[in-house]
C-alpha cells in the first residue's frame, strides 16, 4: 500500500530529437517535400532518425496520500516550450498540512546547469497538479485550484480556481492570478478534473472544471482579456447502467481539449460499473450491497471502471451549443477499461484521437472469467465533423499477441488505500502521445517498460488521412 512517508516520486524528462531524412527520390528541387501530400509513401522512402539527447530528473518528491499524483492531469500537459526555453509545472507535497489539500505548484525551468525552480505558490494549497500552457511570444499560463479551507483543515472542501500568468522571460518575477469569469457562481471543490486548451494564434485560453456529477463549467479568456463562461453537460446514464455514486450522468473526465478559432473539441472517459457480464451489483460477488448499491469505492476493488470514451465539439464556443456526445469506444465486451491519450486537430479540421485500452485485473479474470483474453492496446481514430471516419489499433499486446505491453506490469493489482480509507486495486496507465514534426508528419510516441532489459519509447507514424500501419511488433531486447 502507498505510504506517504516512504514513497518517492521522480518526474523524468526525456528529450528526443526527431529528424526527417529526405531521400533523393523526392527531387532536388524540393517538390513533394516531406510533410506534403505529394511524393512517395510516407512510410517508405522518408525514414526518421531518432536520437535521445537528454534524460533528466526534473524533480523528486514524497508521495501525498491525497488520491492524486504529479501526473494526475492525464490528457493535458505539464511541460511546454517557448523558443529554446523549456518549463515544467511540478508538484510539491507539503507534509505540514493534512490531505487532501497538501500540495502546491512549482515552476521549473531547464537551464545550462540543470533543472532549476523559478517560483512556487506561496499561499495556495491544492490536491492536483496544475496544467501548463504557453501564449507566444512571452507568457506562460498555469491552471491552479487552491482550496478555501484553513491551514488546519483536512479532507476536501471548496476551492477557487485561478489562471496564473507568468512572464517567460523573467519566470522568477511575481506572477499574476486571474479569476476566471464563470457563468454564475459554481461551487468548485478539490476534485477538479480540470482541462485546459490554448489557442496560441489568437492568444486565447479555455478552462474546464467539474461541478458535482452533472456537468463541467467552462471559462474562455479571449485575446482582449475578456472572459466568457458556460456549461458543458454530461451525457445521461441509461436506465440499465450501474452508475458509480448513484449519479445520473457519467462525468467525462480526464478531458483533453483543443481550442482553435473559437472551435472547441473535448474528449474524455467515463466510469461504468456494468459491462456485458455484469448487469447487477450482485453479479460482482462483492458481498457488500446496501439498498441495491455498494457503498463508496467498493467496486474499485475490481479494478478500473472507465469503460467509455466520449467526444463532443462546438464550432463556436459561447455562440453555438456543443453537439451531441459521440461514443467513440467502450470495453463492455471484455470487461476491461480505457483511458484518454492525446488529441490533435489538423489544418483540414480532422481530429486525431488516441487512447489506451487495458484488460480487467488478472486475479479477477482467473477467478471469474477464465475465457476472456487479457489484451493491452493503443487505439487511434480519425474524426471529422463529429463522425468517426477511421479507427485502428496501433499497438496490441497480451494474450494472443506478441507486441510489447505499453504499461508497467509490475504495478498491476497493487492495492492502495485512499485518504477516506477506501481500498483501490491498481491498474497502471499508459500515456501515449501524438507528436507533430516540423514538416507536418504525425507520430505516436509511447513507453514500453518491459522488464529490466527493456525500456523504450517506440515511434510509429500515422498518415494524415488516418491510414494506420500494422500494430507495432515487440521492440528488440537491448542490453
Amino acid at each position: 500500500m502507498f505510504q506517504a512517508q516512504t514513497t518517492r516520486i521522480a518526474a523524468i524528462a526525456v528529450f528526443v530529437c526527431l529528424r526527417v531524412v529526405t531521400s533523393t527520390a523526392w527531387g532536388e528541387d524540393g517538390s513533394g517535400s516531406v510533410g506534403t501530400s505529394r511524393g512517395p509513401d510516407r512510410h517508405g522512402s522518408d525514414p526518421i532518425d531518432l536520437t535521445v539527447e537528454a534524460e533528466e530528473i526534473v524533480f523528486s518528491d514524497v508521495y501525498s496520500n491525497s488520491g492524486s499524483t504529479p501526473m494526475w492531469c492525464y490528457g493535458n500537459t505539464l511541460i511546454v516550450r517557448l523558443g529554446e526555453e523549456v518549463f515544467v509545472s511540478a508538484t510539491e507535497s507539503l507534509p505540514q498540512f493534512k490531505p487532501l489539500n497538501d500540495c502546491r505548484w512549482v515552476l521549473m525551468k531547464r537551464t545550462l546547469g540543470g533543472w532549476a525552480q523559478q517560483q512556487a505558490d506561496e499561499k495556495g494549497r491544492q490536491r492536483e497538479p496544475c496544467l501548463l500552457g504557453c501564449l507566444p511570444p512571452d507568457k506562460l499560463v498555469l491552471s491552479s485550484n487552491p482550496t478555501l479551507l484553513g491551514p488546519d483543515a483536512s479532507g476536501g472542501g471548496p476551492a477557487r480556481p485561478e489562471l496564473v500568468v507568468i512572464e517567460a522571460a523573467s519566470p522568477k518575477s511575481p506572477c499574476r492570478s486571474l479569476l476566471p469569469g464563470w457563468n454564475g457562481n459554481p461551487r468548485f471543490n478539490q476534485h477538479s478534473y480540470r482541462a485546459m486548451g490554448v489557442d496560441a494564434e489568437r492568444g486565447e485560453v479555455i478552462l474546464f472544471q467539474d461541478v458535482g456529477l452533472s456537468h463541467a463549467e467552462w471559462a474562455l479568456l479571449d485575446g482582449d482579456g475578456q472572459w466568457t463562461g458556460g456549461r458543458l453537460n454530461w451525457p445521461p446514464y441509461a436506465p440499465t447502467d450501474l452508475s458509480p455514486y448513484g449519479a445520473r450522468h457519467p462525468r467525462v473526465h480526464y478531458g483533453q481539449v483543443v481550442l482553435q478559432d473559437r472551435a472547441v473539441h473535448y474528449s474524455g472517459c467515463s466510469a461504468y460499473d456494468n459491462w456485458d457480464r455484469v448487469r447487477t451489483y450482485e453479479d460482482m460477488n462483492l458481498g457488500v450491497v446496501s439498498d441495491g448499491r455498494p457503498p463508496g469505492m467498493v467496486t474499485r476493488q475490481r479494478g478500473n471502471r472507465s469503460r467509455k470514451l466520449y467526444y463532443t465539439r462546438t464550432d463556436r464556443i459561447g455562440e453555438e451549443p456543443f453537439h451531441e456526445w459521440i461514443e467513440v469506444d467502450n470495453t463492455f465486451a471484455d470487461g476491461g477499461w480505457l483511458f484518454p491519450g492525446d488529441m490533435y486537430l489538423d489544418a483540414e479540421g480532422s481530429v486525431h484521437l488516441l487512447w489506451y485500452r487495458g484488460p480487467m485485473l488478472r486475479t479477477l479474470r482467473d477467478k471469474q472469467y477464465p475465457d476472456i483474453r487479457r489484451v493491452y492496446s493503443i487505439e487511434y481514430a480519425l474524426l471529422r465533423e463529429g463522425k468517426v471516419l477511421n479507427r485502428c489499433t496501433l499497438v496490441q499486446a497480451g494474450e494472443g499477441h506478441d507486441g510489447a505491453v505499453p504499461t508497467d506490469l509490475d504495478r498491476e493489482c497493487m492495492p492502495s488505500v485512499g485518504p477516506d480509507g477506501g481500498r483501490i486495486v491498481g491498474a497502471p496507465l499508459a500515456t501515449p502521445r501524438l507528436h507533430l514534426s516540423p514538416h507536418g508528419r504525425l507520430f505516436l510516441v509511447h513507453h514500453v517498460p518491459d522488464g529490466a532489459a527493456l525500456s523504450q519509447n517506440p515511434v510509429l507514424e500515422i498518415d494524415p488521412d488516418g491510414t494506420c500501419p500494422a500494430p507495432a511488433p515487440r521492440p528488440p531486447q537491448t542490453a
